[in-house]
Parts: structure tokens; sequence; C-alpha cells
């Protein structure tokens, strides 16, 4: 996900786009806001640009390593957290987490 992909949300991209020029980011950030508003993809944007080898002042390349694992939502910085329930058995939780995962990984695409 790049910053042009989403419209409108102009300023707020803005900020964020100059958080990381500037190196001032927050060690968090909560991007929240009504069901069906452009937060994921907000989020996912923010990220790609954050670990991006080949950004430009307005958005993420698209095409660098970094860019290519974001896109298939593989990159090893690009966390998801999950409730999950209480499995006593490692060898389920690990079964469930895979598959939560790749649902996840084709909701997202």
């Amino acid at each position: 996900m790049r910053f042009s992909e989403i419209p409108g949300l102009t300023e707020i991209k803005r900020k964020l786009i100059q958080s990381v020029q500037s190196n001032k980011m927050a060690h968090a950030q909560l991007i929240a806001g009504k069901e069906g508003a452009l937060n994921l993809p907000l989020a996912l944007a923010y990220a790609n640009y954050i670990q991006c080898t080949d950004r430009t002042p307005e958005d993420a390349c698209g095409v660098c390593p970094a860019c290519s694992k974001n896109q298939k939502f593989i990159h090893p910085d690009l966390h998801f957290v999950f409730p999950l329930s209480n499995i006593k058995n490692d060898k389920d939780a690990d079964r469930f987490k895979a598959e939560i995962t790749k649902s996840w990984r084709a909701f997202l695409t």
C-alpha cells in the first residue's frame, strides 16, 4: 500500500511523511477511526513508507525489496497482532496462528 493509493487524507499523509523525513517518529502510532474508514490502508502505507529504501518526498517507491515484501505482507518488520484464545498445546497454537495469518493475508489482498 502506498499513500498515492489512498484518496484524500492529504493533511494526515503529509504529517506522517514529515515525521519520517525529519526523523521524529513516535515509537508507536494509533491510527483509529470508524469501521470502513481508511485506517488500515493508511497504517500500511505509513509502514511501507518508513521501510522503503528508495522513497520519494511524497511516497514509497513501490519497487525496492522492502516495498515488494510489504506488498506481500511478508516484510520481517511488519507485524500484526491478534487476540488469541488461551491454547495450552504449542502445536495447536502454532497451527491456529498459521491459519489466522493465512486468512489475514488473504483478507488484505
